[in-house]
């Protein structure tokens, strides 16, 4: 749908539930820090307002996905819920990082994607004027950030 992005945090969330709704949608994924902006809302503030509109109030279902990483141990893609190891057996992803590394021509660590896709990003992104400007949320754990900077 043609929508800009709002950055207005929860109330977005609920917006882009409604308006996928309308398009026909069943369900919403609703990630960490869903249409916020920096350190604004918390990280989980755009999945609470799910549960504080009355049940029947859309006939989409809300998916909360919590963080999400490359596990190492795991070989792919897993969250909290689903990967019991460690820290340091975790690459935590950030499309924020992503692209402030792809707007400085800076190497992106193959767990972020297909090649053939971050060839495409690697294009776009070397024609933009202005470079990305990152600000990481104050509850990101991960060192996806520190790979990047390398």
């Amino acid at each position: 749908y043609p929508l800009d992005m709002r950055y207005a945090g929860p109330r977005e969330a609920l917006l882009h539930g409604i308006f996928r709704q309308n398009y026909g949608c069943t369900h919403l994924i609703v990630g960490r820090d869903h249409a916020g902006v920096g350190n604004y809302y918390g990280p989980f503030d755009a999945q609470k307002i799910f549960y504080e509109i009355p049940p029947d109030a859309l006939l989409l279902k809300p998916l909360p996905i919590d963080w999400t990483f490359w596990c190492y141990k795991c070989g792919g893609m897993a969250s909290m819920k689903t990967c019991p190891h460690k820290k340091e057996d975790r690459l935590f992803l950030s499309g924020t990082a992503l692209r402030k590394a792809l707007s400085e021509g800076k190497e992106v660590p193959a767990e972020f994607s297909r090649p053939e896709v971050l060839a495409i990003l690697r294009e776009y992104y070397s024609k933009l004027d202005e470079k990305v400007e990152i600000k990481m949320h104050q509850f990101a754990t991960g060192d996806a950030s520190e790979k990047l900077k390398k």
